[in-house]
């Protein structure tokens, strides 16, 4: 179910190819009171980190004090991810992971390219933060 309304965000987005009142509206109806809160997250920047050779990628969102760690439609590091989607089910998804299925329509995100021995790096910087 969640993962239909994201497809729908993002299909609404790349056709739309721009943030304005009336996508604004949109996603209030979708995710009420915190869609101001993915549009400032899309603001902080995402990130798409491709790891190489192994050509694995990983999205994050650029937090106040640290990075989130997303897979698309599915996941996010965010302590908000986790008490309003997995414990009190409140929602099906978090700011950051609407912000990153934004960015990926809109194609607005920043590209960092890393060797595969720096993955567990980057994972064990969000433990540490968790």
């Amino acid at each position: 179910m969640s993962k239909d309304i994201l497809f729908q965000i993002f299909n609404k987005t790349e056709k739309k190819k721009v943030i304005d009142e009336e996508f604004i509206s949109f996603l209030e109806t979708i995710f009420p009171d915190k869609s101001i809160d993915a549009i400032d997250s899309l603001k902080k920047g995402i990130i798409k980190y491709i790891y190489e050779p192994s050509n694995r990628i990983v999205w994050a969102a650029k937090g106040e004090n640290q990075e989130h760690l997303i897979y698309p439609k599915l996941y996010c590091s965010c302590q908000d991810f986790y008490k309003s989607v997995v414990v009190k089910k409140k929602r099906k998804f978090c700011k950051h992971i609407l912000a990153q299925v934004i960015s990926e329509a809109l194609n607005r995100f920043e590209i960092i390219k890393l060797k595969d021995d720096e993955f567990k790096e980057f994972v064990k910087e969000l433990k540490l933060n968790i």
